[in-house]
């Protein structure tokens, strides 16, 4: 059996709240909306949005919960925390200088790596 990736969805509770924060803060672009849902793209990876949770993710230390996330890399690592940090984007964990990821929360709670490349 063979499987390919596809698109990682994305369970949130606001819509709106979620798309800014992807689109504005990440850099994904809008590919299309969809009854409701809006997919996004970044490089050749696409998440979808999809507004049906009635409440955010349970914020719990960074690994303590079983849980999917997924990573975004960036060249500048130091640089993408101090951006990060500027727009008020919550830190799962503090990032030390010369720690080789930071982990944020998206605006419902769920984790995303940022890896220094």
């Amino acid at each position: 059996m063979r499987f390919t990736p596809g698109e990682t969805n994305v369970i949130c509770t606001q819509l709106e709240r979620s798309l800014v924060f992807y689109r504005d803060v990440l850099g994904y672009r809008v590919v299309e909306e969809e009854d409701g849902a809006v997919r996004l793209a970044l490089g050749n990876r696409y998440l979808l949005l999809l507004p049906l949770a009635a409440q955010p993710a349970v914020e719990t230390p960074y690994g303590e919960r079983a849980a999917v996330s997924f990573d975004l890399g960036t060249a500048d690592l130091a640089k993408a925390v101090g951006y990060l940090l500027a727009r008020n984007v919550t830190f799962a964990k503090p990032w030390q200088p010369g720690d080789s990821f930071a982990v944020i929360r998206d605006p419902d709670g769920l984790c995303i790596e940022i890896v220094g490349r």
